[in-house]
């Protein structure tokens, strides 16, 4: 695997989301950058002030035309699909040339798709095999960009040397579960920069039109200087994979993913992330310090747990509530809440609306304005659709990727606290030596399976009493 180039320590100085400045400010690719709020805003409302720039994407139902673009596709399982689909719908003039994933039946499935729905034939010299096949893809020189869909524990070290080798990147989600691989993730930004590179992430909230009119609306101040919210994930119980009997322990883990801490970091990140993700997008602040709590109650495989609460605390004194779930027969609820002085936005049931303190609506999102102006409204459609654009445009890209890392840290982070049931506090997490990733990968069996994966218990056993 990919190693470090800059120390633990070197990283809080030359970082630059580590810090306070984020990146330089100006128009970021093809998006807007608000210089000035609306006139109304003006009249009524106190911008929040913040040395990192607002972007406001351009996005039409088609990406600009340009050069043809040939992408890699590295991950070709549900996600990897999906998003081979999604990048497809973005653009003319677009294919998918080279293929890689740990198991033949994955890759093939999706390249009969491609041969059959989308008349798109990748040849046998494109496909690739093995833990180490995304090497291969992202050293091929017929291609321009990789995408990224494998288990999150792998997403740091792909893109880090996909950027090495001068391809653009899309990464789903998370940036990394553990310190070590957030790390590796900010290293690959910064090479992007330097580079010129775009290296857009799967965060595709940040390219739903409904959450960025309501960015724009909280940035111009509209519910005042942000206080406080909560941010949730509370569904029913995830499907999991039945284990085969001809599985080896590793192609188990891997094949039900979701299942597994040191694959997928826990549902704290590979769902809830997205959550805290907008609470990191819309406020331009990072955690100090975070309490958490959660267990496994009625989950049946793997050792991660099924439910989470997290006390986070952050800058400036800004307290934020968050709770993932997967249980079913419990209220569900997958939305944000942002608290201002002045007022509150929440995108519960999927409408965007802020309120003032008294609970007088003061502004709405007009979906149907958005579905008469737009035939494209998919978000998972739209963030491949502004990548193309600034990678036609020959502009870089990676503003959404640095704040992915704060949220991706911000999740491990609550993650480890829940285990553990300790405080964690955000300058000693972000140099932890802490990783997830095993000494050896391989599709084997693994020595002391069944005791060595089990959920955690936080804390110490209660004392006898008399």
């Amino acid at each position: 695997m990919a190693k470090e180039n800059i120390s633990r320590r070197q990283f809080i100085s030359r970082s630059a989301l580590i810090g306070t400045a984020g990146v330089a400010g100006g128009v970021t690719g093809s998006g807007i950058m608000l210089s000035s709020c609306s006139s109304e805003a003006k009249s009524k409302y106190e911008p929040l002030q913040s040395e990192i720039p607002v972007i406001i994407p351009e996005m039409g139902d088609k990406a600009i035309d340009g050069k043809p673009l040939r992408a890699g596709i590295i991950g070709c399982g549900s996600r990897g699909s999906g998003a081979v689909n999604n990048f497809l719908d973005a653009a003319d003039g677009i294919t998918v040339a080279a293929m890689a994933d740990i198991f033949e039946d994955r890759l093939e499935t999706l390249r009969k798709h491609l041969r059959e729905k989308k008349k798109m034939e990748v040849p046998d010299s494109k496909i690739h095999y093995g833990f180490e096949a995304y090497k291969k893809v992202c050293d091929d020189p017929d291609l321009d960009m990789v995408i990224i869909a494998t288990p999150s524990i792998f997403h740091a070290d792909q893109a880090r040397y996909a950027i090495e080798k001068g391809k653009h990147v899309f990464c789903e989600k998370a940036a990394g579960i553990d310190p070590v691989s957030c790390r590796t993730f900010s290293v690959a930004v910064k090479q992007a920069q330097a580079k010129g590179l775009c290296l857009q992430t799967g965060a595709q909230r940040h390219h739903q039109r409904s959450y960025i009119e309501s960015y724009r609306r909280v940035r111009e101040g509209m519910i005042g200087q942000i206080t406080g919210g909560v941010v949730k994930w509370n569904q029913g119980a995830m499907t999991y994979r039945k284990r085969r009997p001809e599985w080896t322990d590793m192609e188990y883990m891997l094949r039900d993913f979701f299942s597994w801490n040191w694959l997928c970091g826990d549902h704290v990140i590979d769902q809830l992330v997205h959550n805290i993700d907008v609470f990191t997008w819309f406020s331009h602040l990072k955690p100090v310090s975070v309490v958490g709590m959660g267990s496994q109650q009625q989950r049946r495989t793997g050792d991660i747990f099924d439910n989470f609460c997290l006390d986070i605390m952050y800058e400036g004194g800004v307290r934020v509530n968050a709770q993932a779930r997967q249980i079913e027969g419990c209220s569900n609820d997958v939305s944000e809440t942002i608290i201002g002085t002045q007022g509150v936005w929440t995108s519960k049931n999927n409408e965007m609306s802020i309120r003032d303190h008294d609970g007088n609506l003061v502004w709405k999102y007009d979906s149907e304005a958005e579905k008469a102006q737009y035939k494209q409204r998919d978000p998972y459609v739209l963030e491949h659709m502004d990548l193309i654009n600034h990678i036609r445009s020959g502009k870089s890209m990676t503003q959404e990727a640095e704040t992915l890392v704060v949220s991706s840290l911000t999740g491990a982070m609550g993650r480890e606290s829940a285990y553990t049931g300790r405080e964690y506090r955000w300058e000693e997490f972000l140099v932890s030596d802490l990783s997830l990733m095993p000494e050896e990968l391989h599709l084997g069996n693994i020595k002391d399976f069944a005791t060595k994966y089990v959920p955690p218990k936080m804390g110490k056993p209660a004392p006898d009493m008399n």
